[in-house]
């Protein structure tokens, strides 16, 4: 008599998943059917949630928790972005500010969000009068057509602030 057996399907992401989150269980001691989430095709609490967080941090709230109540000032910065980014994954910038870098008043701080993210915060580049001079090159990731905002602070706690849109092409088709 032969005995049938199910076959089970899973797929190799989730299997090392599993593996990986089954093995620092037991390194750290925890509960291993609380870590593990179920496979492809069984709804969960988590799944929901997941879905629900696609639309990203609200860029106003992650503001307040950067910055509390101060108010940004839009001056004082120049923040340079294509109009068009034909790749989303390397997206250059350039970030300048004429405010003074003396021993006594200097930019402290250039943070970087890119409001279309589903977590805005993108950099914090962290300055000294001995910079000379407050300007930042760098490429970030953008997951979809947005604004890329720039804050700086001062060391006296002051913040200026400029937004540019940038508009994120598949393959720089332009559409």
């Amino acid at each position: 008599m032969k005995k049938e057996t199910e076959r089970i399907r899973i797929s190799r992401r989730h299997f090392i998943k599993t593996t990986g989150i089954a093995c620092a269980a037991l390194v750290m001691g925890g509960s291993l059917p609380k870590l593990i989430k179920p496979a492809y095709g069984e709804k969960s609490k988590e799944n929901t949630s997941a879905a629900q967080q696609i639309e990203g941090e609200n860029i106003q709230e992650v503001l307040k928790r950067y910055f509390g109540d101060r108010k940004i000032s839009n001056s004082h910065v120049t923040l340079k972005t294509p109009i068009i980014a034909e790749n989303g994954a390397v997206v250059p910038i350039t970030v300048s500010s004429d405010l003074p870098m003396s021993q006594d008043n200097y930019v402290k701080s250039i943070y970087v969000f890119v409001e279309g993210n589903l977590k805005p915060y993108t950099a914090r580049i962290d300055l000294s009068p001995a910079n000379g001079k407050a300007e930042v090159k760098m490429r970030i990731k953008m997951r979809k057509t947005s604004n890329v905002r720039v804050v700086v602070e001062t060391n006296k706690g002051k913040l200026y602030g400029a937004i540019n849109p940038v508009k994120v092409t598949i393959g720089g088709c332009g559409g």
